[in-house]
């Protein structure tokens, strides 16, 4: 991927890394950017942990909710498009990889997927778990700061976050025929309802102020949500909450109780103890880490 200084993306789509076998950059545009909602087909395959939420529709395919829980999916030459979400407009991190390395990595769960390295990506979105959002934050924290990255840590914590979130992805289909099969319109509820979450994550909703915001009943919104995302709307929350903590925490004049009652937390030692049971290491280590 090239971006040149000329660029219209210059300045919002940033490569902090490159190797031959990956190229890790961040992407910045804002909600008012004449490229926000469509910035033009990817040029490379791409796997993105967003960290602000905005809707992402591929050309031909339904919308939906790419927030911090969610990695979306791109092969080269995808078209798609943008709708705000957020008022930050759209920042992810993005990590394009080798084809062949993304086919063999894929072959795992998928052999047909060595045939086509040029269009790996059979799902546009999947789940991102804690570990692997923690770990690829880790890596970009790494070659932003330092001078000489070491390419092998990179390159291997790069392609095991690949592996370990692909496999999730395949995992969601895979199990998609024993789910309830949901209709257009409780898929539509759901994802309305990521927007809400994704919108006033720091505030104390009730589930009956979110299935009263997408018009649905607050157990069956409570049972599609669940059967969709693998998640109760209680625990999406609470990881977008700790994903956001990530970003506050390179704040160095942050302090932890601020950061706390800011993202909705009740307490210091709430969110220390939270924290620490996703990541498996306090707050604090973090920080010291980023």
């Amino acid at each position: 991927m090239t971006i040149t200084a000329d660029s219209p993306r210059h300045h919002l789509d940033v490569v902090v890394f490159a190797s031959p076998l990956l190229q890790i950059g961040r992407w910045r545009c804002p909600a008012d950017h004449p490229q926000f909602h469509d910035s033009g087909p990817t040029p490379d395959a791409l796997f993105v942990f967003p960290r602000q939420s905005v809707w992402i529709q591929h050309d031909g395919g339904r919308p939906f909710v790419a927030d911090p829980n969610t990695v979306t999916y791109y092969n080269k030459g995808q078209p798609y498009r943008r709708q705000r979400l957020s008022d930050a407009g759209d920042h992810c991190e993005w990590y394009a990889v080798a084809p062949e390395a993304i086919a063999d990595t894929l072959a795992a769960h998928e052999p047909a997927a060595i045939d086509r390295p040029n269009t790996p990506f059979s799902f546009t979105h999947g789940p991102s778990d804690a570990d692997s959002y923690l770990r690829q934050r880790l890596v970009f924290e790494h070659v932003c700061r330092e001078t000489a990255p070491d390419r092998l840590f990179v390159e291997e914590a790069v392609l095991s976050v690949l592996g370990t979130v692909t496999q999730l992805a395949y995992a969601r289909q895979g199990h998609a025929p024993v789910r309830p099969r949901l209709r257009r319109g409780e898929i539509d509820a759901v994802e309305n309802a990521r927007q809400v979450i994704a919108e006033r994550y720091r505030e104390n909703l009730s589930l009956s102020d979110i299935a009263r915001e997408v018009g649905a009943s607050v157990f069956h919104l409570s049972r599609v949500f669940h059967a969709r995302t693998g998640f109760s709307l209680h625990a999406y929350r609470t990881q977008l909450r700790l994903r956001a903590a990530l970003d506050r925490l390179a704040e160095r004049r942050a302090d932890l109780t601020g950061i706390a009652l800011d993202l909705g937390f009740s307490s210091h030692s709430h969110f220390t103890e939270t924290f620490r049971r996703t990541f498996g290491r306090t707050p604090s280590s973090v920080r010291r880490s980023l």
